[in-house]
């Protein structure tokens, strides 16, 4: 019964660039320009490491949709007795001083098991709009995996036990390589997917405000 339950919340599988995970049901995805010059972060990265964005999805196309990012990071990470700690606090410092929000943790954990990751949750602020944020790194031997949600607080709740279905899904073929559709990648900076969706909501509106001026 679990595992039907399981089901009902997931859509089909996304198999891309070695990673294999099922987006929660209601998850498409998105126009990947909306998405360029997305910051990256990682934990322990070294300089020179391949590092992209590998999927963007969505569940509409209002402000107050969700999004999931899924980005790809040739390089190991294994989660030691530190591994919880730096992730919280590389989540943190990125958002304070890449992109000036403030983060608020709630909390992280490491996850064991065929999907083991470290989960760091909280929230930001924009504007009136408060929007939790999950963040998934998960270890490998020679390459990684970061998933990234960002859901408005008022629908949190009833997006948790999705997400968490849909983190438990994800595996990485440690053998595979970059697509060459990547060549065009976007601009990056170091290590694991996260992104402040609200760079997302800033440019539609300005599109609209040209389209209406």
């Amino acid at each position: 019964m679990l595992l039907l339950g399981a089901g009902d919340l997931l859509g089909p599988p996304l198999r891309q660039d070695g990673l294999t995970v099922r987006p929660p049901r209601e998850f498409r995805l998105a126009r990947m320009d909306l998405f360029h010059g997305t910051r990256v972060i990682g934990v322990g990265s070294k300089e020179g490491a391949a590092r992209y964005l590998s999927a963007a999805l969505m569940d509409g196309d209002a402000e107050d949709a969700s999004t999931m990012l899924v980005s790809v990071i040739e390089e190991p990470l294994r989660l030691g007795p530190n591994a919880r700690d730096d992730a919280a606090n590389v989540v943190m410092k990125h958002l304070r001083d890449e992109l000036g929000l403030e983060f608020t943790l709630e909390r992280a954990d490491v996850v064991s098991g065929s999907a083991a990751r470290v989960e760091v949750r909280g929230s930001v602020r924009e504007g009136a709009q408060l929007r939790k944020v999950l963040v998934a790194l998960y270890a490998g031997d020679s390459r990684r995996a970061v998933v990234l949600f960002s859901v408005p607080s008022g629908r949190w709740d009833g997006l948790v036990p999705a997400l968490t279905e849909s983190l438990e899904s994800m595996r990485v073929d440690q053998a595979a390589g970059p697509s060459k559709s990547l060549s065009i990648a976007f601009a990056v900076l170091v290590g694991a997917a996260l992104l402040a969706s609200v760079g997302v909501w800033r440019r539609r509106l300005a599109r609209r405000a040209a389209a209406q001026a």
